[in-house]
């Protein structure tokens, strides 16, 4: 079960950068595989996460507002952290090694897939008719950018918002695991990870994607580095980088000065607007997981778009609250501010820390886990970085 346990890992890791069935079919299998390793004590030990879990899908429920599939499927992804750190435990040094390889492989493919993309250099849109029964969204690679001839890529998630929310998870976990390889491995593993981050700036054009993985990547720098001054120093170029991409490149530099019309940002105002008259309409116990719509809480200036969107207040606290109602948004930040206490006595610790907090910037300008890849990703490597257990030895192995 061990080893089957490590595939679904995998598999569940590939998935994230790939498909949401694959990584739908990875975590399930891991789930399955790992249920022989339950304890009845986690319910004690991880009860800020069992407590946010039971009021978001019971409170709303009672009260008749049944959550949706997805709302119930993207709730239960947190039920999975305590298994992943459990999992973790178990990995040998050469599996630990195979998990990173894999995960920066795919980023890497996937980093290279988004560049094509961004150029053109990618095949027309007909070329993806025979696996329309996948519902992959081929179509949101062609979307321009303004005054460039450049389109916006998505990389092998095919959405260019999924591929920098995601791949800057996995770029926090090429930053850890630089801690913990030697040599070659070591600079690969870097090499692997500044590919991503670059990526990311550049060729989605995912705005507070770009700014959320820069803080959690240089906030990781600060707690994997022995030398404090050094980490200071690689987060600040970072920090550089970023801004000499948005200087350089004139239409990333317009996409990011778009952000502060209404317009140019979607209308986002809009959409927090109708998540706030959601949480007013259900303060305590919300409309119920997955079932926020902003059409539903707007009026008639609303514009069409918004109306259509299936479900963000762009402010995925807001969504929490309007989903949950507001004990349930406060449970959530609870969790998550446990999380990260609890990272803290674990040698890999930084993963979680780092992957939070860039989550917890992302989404004040967005609702990452709306996005079942980066709500199963996230999850994912929250787990492993609170596995417990003496890194240092492992690594002497």
């Amino acid at each position: 079960m061990s080893r089957l346990r490590f595939i679904a890992l995998c598999l569940w890791a590939v998935g994230v950068q790939v498909h949401e069935l694959l990584a739908t079919v990875g975590l399930a299998l891991f789930f399955l595989a790992a249920l022989p390793t339950w304890r009845a004590s986690w319910f004690t030990e991880w009860r800020p996460l069992f407590a946010f879990i039971a009021w978001a899908l019971l409170m709303p429920t009672a009260a008749g507002h049944l959550p949706a599939g997805e709302g119930v499927a993207r709730t239960l992804d947190w039920l999975t952290i305590p298994v992943v750190a459990a999992a973790g435990a178990e990995l040998t040094p050469s599996r630990w090694r195979v998990l990173i390889g894999v995960s920066l492989g795919v980023l890497l493919v996937s980093s290279v897939v988004a560049g094509l993309q961004h150029v053109g250099v990618w095949p027309p849109l007909s070329a993806f008719d025979s696996l329309s029964w996948t519902r992959t969204s081929f179509y949101r690679v062609y979307e321009p950018i303004a005054d460039s001839g450049r389109f916006m890529g998505g990389g092998l998630l095919f959405h260019r918002l999924k591929f920098a929310h995601v791949s800057a998870l996995f770029v926090i976990g090429a930053v850890v695991a630089a801690r913990f390889v030697e040599g070659r491995a070591r600079v690969a593993v870097i090499a692997l990870g500044l590919a991503g981050f670059v990526a990311v700036w550049l060729f989605p054009y995912a705005r507070m994607g770009a700014v959320a993985m820069t803080a959690g990547v240089g906030l990781t720098v600060v707690l994997v580095s022995p030398s404090p001054r050094k980490a200071l120093l690689v987060s600040a170029g970072l920090g550089v980088l970023g801004v000499v991409a948005v200087l350089a490149i004139a239409p990333l530099r317009d996409r990011f000065a778009s952000a502060l019309t209404d317009q140019g940002s979607g209308q986002r105002t809009q959409h927090l607007s109708a998540g706030i008259a959601a949480v007013k309409l259900h303060p305590i116990v919300g409309v119920g997981p997955g079932q926020f719509r902003p059409s539903k809480f707007g009026d008639a200036s609303m514009a069409e778009h918004v109306k259509d969107n299936p479900g963000k207040a762009h402010n995925q606290f807001v969504s929490m609250a309007a989903e949950t109602g507001i004990p349930g948004a406060l449970l959530f930040i609870a969790m998550l501010v446990w999380l990260v206490m609890q990272a803290r006595k674990s040698p890999y610790g930084a993963l979680t820390i780092g992957a939070i907090a860039s989550f917890a910037v992302l989404s004040l300008a967005h609702d990452p886990l709306f996005q079942a890849p980066v709500s199963m990703g996230l999850v994912l490597v929250i787990g492993l970085g609170l596995t417990r257990g003496d890194a240092h030895a492992d690594q002497q192995r």
